[in-house]
């Protein structure tokens, strides 16, 4: 019988840094050098009783989740399939700050959705050597589900007990050990992540990755500040609109502003709602977004959203496509719009 019949089933973990690598210091928390020895010994202890291997990989330089920019998860997603392709293991568990941890793991969801090997992100409210730590619990449930489950699972966070889809989830608590939930299940029917488009079509893939910004429409919100959110010249813009898509239509200048930035960037209406979506048809304001060219975002967190329209604006969709696409459900992430 050859060496790699009888090899036991291994789990990546690949830490990326965050608050579960830190210890206290008299500036604060700050990274713990000892990490990556620690974080061996620990992961090898909670792979033992399952019977797995472990392999922990670390990105270096590490990042405070904060720090975050549009490059984090893409850079985590091409880390983590050169090791699959190696390492070929059953599941891979991320780790990562707590911060952006929901829009990582949304985007990972999308980068990582044909992967064919379980992923799961975690991370802790406290560092891995307090007395009261999260960081154990979650870090044995995620290695627990990420080797349980079915080859092909949709991405999930393991957080204060709960295994959350990751396109559904939300940071809700600065503090409580319970800090994510996710307010609605994984959509049925998800159709997969597309192809990537052919080289040499219309519209080829950014040489630096996309950046997505979100606006939150407020009362004292003009149509000047909606022009200034795109000031930086961001590749996509994700507008927070109240309740089932609307916004203030009616300010001077504000059609004509959407108008204009529909034209030169994808444009996506979420809801500022914990639940509920969007619906661009309900009312009249909402028919003037789509008449701009808003597209309408259904019940997209604003953390799947952006990570969604960056993937696929990375990927090179775009246009009529990307807009179809936006409406579809990939992996879970939003109803499918009515046809």
């Amino acid at each position: 019988m050859s060496a790699s019949a009888t090899r036991r089933p291994s789990v990546l973990v690949f830490a990326t840094g965050g608050t579960i690598g830190m210890r206290r210091t008299d500036s604060g928390l700050a990274p713990d050098p000892e990490f990556p020895e620690i974080l061996e010994d620990l992961v090898a202890r909670i792979c033992a009783p399952l019977g797995v291997e472990a392999r922990v990989n670390h990105l270096s330089p590490a990042i405070d989740s904060a720090n975050a920019d549009a490059d984090t998860a893409p850079k985590i997603a091409r880390a983590v399939r050169a090791r699959v392709r190696t390492q070929r293991p059953r599941g891979v568990v991320i780790t990562h700050g707590t911060d952006t941890l929901a829009y990582t793991a949304a985007r990972l969801a999308f980068e990582l959705g044909d992967l064919g090997v379980p992923v799961v992100v975690t991370g802790s409210q406290l560092p891995h050597g307090e007395m009261d730590t999260d960081a154990i619990g979650n870090l044995t449930l995620a290695i627990r589900a990420a080797v349980k489950a079915a080859p092909g699972s949709p991405s999930a966070i393991a957080f204060g007990g709960e295994l959350l889809p990751a396109v559904r989830a939300i940071k809700h608590d600065s503090v409580a050990l319970s800090a994510f939930r996710a307010e609605l299940p994984l959509a049925a029917g998800a159709s997969g992540v597309p192809a990537a488009p052919p080289v040499g079509h219309d519209m080829p893939a950014p040489e630096a990755p996309s950046r997505v910004l979100a606006f939150r429409f407020v009362p004292a919100v003009t149509s000047d500040d909606v022009r200034a959110s795109v000031g930086g010249r961001p590749q996509g813009l994700v507008l927070e609109c109240y309740g089932s898509g609307n916004g203030p239509m009616a300010r001077p200048g504000m059609l004509g502003t959407l108008r204009e930035l529909c034209a030169a960037l994808p444009v996506v209406a979420v809801t500022q709602c914990t639940t509920g979506g969007v619906d661009l048809n309900r009312y009249a304001v909402g028919r003037e977004l789509a008449a701009a060219g808003v597209i309408d975002g259904g019940d997209m967190t604003v953390e799947a959203a952006t990570g969604k329209l960056g993937f696929l604006l990375d990927r090179g969709h775009g246009d009529d496509e990307l807009r179809m696409l936006m409406q579809q459900n990939l992996v879970g992430e939003r109803t499918s719009a009515s046809v």
